[in-house]
């Protein structure tokens, strides 16, 4: 019995022929499209930046009746806004790489992509940065007790890349490594975005923003 079980555990586990286990763990890298995992790794980071984003301005400001909930939902939407101008040509640029476009109107799409790329992410970033250092705190504001830990978010980005590995390769084993890697990479990127909230979530609720009085 000892014998078996451990046979099906080395299948398990085991990648197959022809496969290294980093693509079945990132399947960014796209082994068999090397034109797509430039691309695959920009709209993660794109998808990344607006879900971490879209995170502190859900949960962090909960715990201020300053800050309200409509206020709060509209710059969430305004964050998607603008995140949707980078994301949605990047995606079609993967689209276009895996599907194997080639020639200038894949050029100028690529090229759509990227430019507002970088200032997309560093506006939404830094809108969001400067909330979080007591934008809204006013009025015999005092330090908070409970400030969101300094290892929250590297924590919780660790628990959410090792959620999204984990996921890619139980679809890896479950369909019998007959897996796409584009599908592979949706679950990979779709498990890595849920685990980031559900995990920061919490921690972005229960710390302190703004304290008043003595």
């Amino acid at each position: 019995m000892k014998s078996v079980i451990s046979e099906r555990w080395r299948a398990a586990i085991d990648p197959g022929p022809g496969t290294e286990a980093r693509h079945i763990l990132w399947p960014a890298s796209f082994p068999g499209t090397p034109r797509a995992r430039v691309p695959a790794h920009a709209l993660a980071g794109l998808l990344f930046v607006t879900t971490l984003c879209g995170a502190f301005l859900l949960y962090y400001w909960a715990d201020n009746a300053q800050v309200r909930y409509e206020y709060r939902y509209a710059a969430l939407w305004q964050t998607a806004v603008i995140m949707a101008v980078p994301v949605l040509p990047m995606w079609a640029a993967l689209k276009g790489a895996l599907r194997g476009w080639k020639g200038a109107w894949y050029k100028l799409l690529t090229a759509v992509a990227w430019i507002p790329s970088v200032p997309a992410s560093f506006l939404v970033l830094l809108v969001v940065s400067q909330q979080t250092r007591g934008t809204y705190c006013t009025g015999g504001i005092h330090p908070p007790e409970r400030p969101l830990a300094d290892y929250a978010v590297p924590l919780c980005v660790a628990l959410a890349l090792a959620a999204g590995s984990a996921a890619a390769w139980l679809v890896w084993v479950v369909s019998r490594r007959r897996a796409r890697p584009q599908d592979l990479y949706r679950v990979w990127l779709a498990a890595l975005l849920v685990t980031l909230v559900t995990t920061l979530a919490p921690w972005l609720e229960s710390a302190q923003t703004c304290r008043t009085g003595a």
